[in-house]
């Protein structure tokens, strides 16, 4: 199920995360939660210029970036992807419980849902394991 709202949504977080990275990158990973009371959104990106992928909380610090801009920028993400759940409620479509989203510096984006209980993982264990599904094989 795609919406117009849907595909306007999946644009702006591109955008967001477009802003938000100081450098040229080549892409883009993105993990999102959201479940009633509870929500996490944070990225990694390549840089164009090196293999190692840049986690999105470490920004202000490894580029002096305006903290309370990227802040602003952050909560926009978790915004949209509230938008976005909501979405899937309105269309009685089955509620997302992770969300990972890929873009690639062409504009190419890449969607994985999941739909699997996570609530006895701890926001560690999630972490680790997404990442090693997605950062570790390079997905």
């Amino acid at each position: 199920m795609e919406t117009s709202n849907m595909e306007k949504t999946y644009q702006e977080i591109a955008n967001v995360l477009v802003e938000i990275i100081p450098e040229d990158w080549s892409k883009i990973y993105l993990y999102a939660e959201y479940g009633e009371g509870y929500k996490k959104v944070f990225f990694y990106y390549y840089p164009t210029a090196n293999e190692k992928p840049i986690y999105s909380l470490d920004i202000p610090h490894d580029f002096k970036v305006d903290v309370e801009n990227h802040n602003i920028m952050r909560r926009k993400l978790y915004d949209l992807f509230e938008v976005l759940w909501m979405e899937f409620k309105e269309h009685d479509q089955e509620q997302w419980t992770l969300l990972t989203f890929i873009l690639d510096n062409t504009g190419e984006m890449k969607i994985d849902y999941s739909y699997e209980d996570i609530a006895d993982l701890s926001p560690t264990d999630k972490q680790d394991e997404w990442e090693a599904k997605y950062l570790t094989k390079g997905s």
